[in-house]
């Protein structure tokens, strides 16, 4: 390495605002800034500080607690994702079936990002330790409620406090491992992670049956408080966080973006109205895209002139960092469509039961810890212990994985378009259809899994210690949007394209077409007529394919980014 390629390794973590200033990391951001010429560095930093270990005694304990959170979550999901459409259906409310699922994503995403900033002020602990009993909080209150607006607001009140779990989470295990054992503990928790969610599904169909809504959240709460107890008794601060001003924080900019996607999920939420009549723009409809306009003007104004550090920092959005992030946010859109719309078109296309296609979504979750316990093994056999080395391995990984998802979308969408609806006594699921989903979502699973632990490890190796609760904050922010957006996005076609090809088959006898509308498991239903069951099941298996076709674009267009990502990476990595 050159004389001067040392001196940009080892110069100091700079910071920069939102004007692309850089400021030098001891002062805080709103206090001086200086002009800065060129083209911005991120993540240099010092080789030996990636590499800092700060486990204690205490340390197998505070795996605990966060592990526990992990798996709370991942419960928490898959519990959801395929109860969703029974949960609807039991309120008569499947309209409504957007709200159960995105509430939770949708608080997460706005809330997220204030995590990172938050804890560098007042300390990771504190913010762990909120996140738990907020998480703790909407848990409990899911038990009580008694209509999908009630559950919808108790999920989204789990979404503040599971976001923070999450953010804080990753970034304490950030601060306390060296980079070149963090993605074997990654692995480790994905581990834990998948079998919490392969047990999600199974369990989440059997709590339903026997106690109804309520007793799907109830196992969660002995470990809330567990979690509680672990992390107040032995997670402290592993790095001295910085006493800035709180005017560094962007609430405004949150604020707007909560209420941009809210508008954005509600106007494509489908109508309550059950008749075959186009009932146009209704108030509601028309009042959340003047409120996604203004949230968008206000979002860019508080961005541009008023926030002091935007809540989505320009300088992440640029350069490779950039592309990283987006890719983040796709491999999101893949994973949670796949997560709720598979489960939907087994219970609706095939007839299998809520707990059986729990069953499937084990292939999702146990190939995504078997993806990222391959990954952290391939980097710790290939990759070096510096910033080049560790930058280059994960692009690479990154790009191999995203040719492989289009292999896994293949297969996922050749069962989901082109098998045939199953009813009567005709039950048995054609073998070649059930091993071609099965391995769609295995490979998509595997691939989920490695991207997210290398997506992890090139955002650290980039930015560094120093930089990395903002940076991570802002990873997370993208696959939260891309979590909500997916399933929002995804259900809503099925619902809309559901209606319109229902009101073509039923426009003689809506009262039927009413009660499917109101309760896509009534088709399942030992009273559904079974005299139009062929043109009723073939406008479910329609809706259904098209409502993947979003994910189709995403698999894409990661595709793209990673290549793009790979070929700069291998670049510098062959010029150092």
């Amino acid at each position: 390495m050159s004389t001067d390629q040392e001196t940009v390794q080892n110069i100091e973590l700079t910071s920069f605002d939102k004007s692309g200033a850089k400021v030098s990391s001891q002062y805080p951001l709103d206090e001086e800034s200086y002009p800065y010429e060129g083209e911005i560095e991120v993540g240099v930093a010092e080789e030996e500080d990636l590499e800092e270990d700060l486990r204690d005694s205490n340390f197998s304990w505070v795996l605990t607690s966060i592990w526990t959170n992990s798996a709370l979550a991942a419960l928490d999901g898959t519990i959801v994702s395929t109860t969703v459409n029974d949960i609807a259906s039991q309120f008569q409310q499947a309209s409504m079936v957007t709200w159960v699922a995105t509430a939770y994503l949708l608080t997460t995403t706005a809330v997220q990002p204030l995590y990172g900033k938050i804890s560098d002020i007042i300390g990771r602990r504190k913010c762990l330790l909120f996140g738990e009993v907020i998480f703790a909080l909407g848990v409990l209150l899911c038990n009580f409620a008694n209509t999908i607006p009630q559950l919808a607001i108790a999920r989204a009140i789990c979404g503040i406090g599971g976001s923070g779990n999450s953010a804080m989470g990753n970034i304490m295990l950030n601060d306390i491992l060296p980079l070149s054992v963090r993605a074997t503990y990654w692995s480790y928790g994905a581990i834990l992670a998948s079998i919490f969610q392969s047990l999600g599904g199974p369990i989440g169909g059997l709590l339903l049956k026997w106690f109804g809504v309520g007793g799907l959240f109830t196992p969660q709460i002995p470990f809330c408080i567990g979690s509680i107890y672990l992390s107040y008794k032995y997670i402290h601060d592993y790095k001295e966080h910085a006493r800035n001003s709180w005017k560094r924080i962007d609430f405004g900019g949150s604020i707007c973006l909560l209420v941009g996607i809210s508008s954005f999920i509600f106007f494509f939420s489908a109508s309550d109205n059950t008749t075959i009549e186009d009932d146009g723009w209704s108030t509601p409809k028309k009042w959340s895209v003047v409120l996604l306009i203004v949230s968008i003007i206000a979002f860019a104004f508080i961005e541009n002139f008023v926030a002091v550090e935007c809540i989505i920092p320009r300088v992440i959005l640029e350069g490779t960092l950039g592309l990283m992030v987006c890719i983040h946010g796709l491999v999101a859109v893949i994973n949670y469509t796949c997560l709720f719309m598979v489960p939907l078109f087994l219970q609706l296309n095939w007839g299998v039961s809520v707990s059986r296609s729990g069953g499937y979504i084990m292939f999702i979750v146990i190939f995504s810890s078997a993806g990222s316990l391959f990954t952290s093994m391939i980097l710790n056999r290939f990759s070096k212990p510096t910033r080049s080395s560790q930058l280059f391995c994960a692009a690479s990984a990154i790009f191999y994985m995203s040719i492989l998802t289009i292999v896994g979308y293949y297969y996922m969408q050749k069962a989901i378009y082109y098998s045939k609806p199953i009813y009567g006594s005709d039950t048995q699921i054609p073998k070649y259809d059930n091993w071609s989903i099965i391995l769609g979502i295995a490979i998509l699973g595997f691939c989920q899994g490695s991207q997210n632990v290398t997506i992890s490890i090139y955002n650290v190796a980039k930015v560094g210690r120093k930089e990395q609760a903002s940076s991570t904050s802002v990873n997370l922010l993208f696959r939260s949007m891309g979590n909500v957006l997916s399933v929002s996005i995804a259900l809503n076609i099925f619902t809309n394209v559901l209606k319109k090809k229902l009101s073509i088959v039923l426009n003689d006898d809506l009262d039927l077409l009413a009660v499917l509308l109101k309760d896509n498991a009534f088709l399942r239903s030992d009273i559904m007529p079974t005299e139009r069951i062929g043109p009723i099941l073939g406008a479910f298996h329609d809706a259904l394919g098209t409502s993947i076709v979003p994910c189709k674009w995403c698999v894409y267009i990661s595709l793209i980014l990673s290549l793009m990502l790979f070929v700069t990476e291998y670049r510098q990595h062959k010029d150092l």
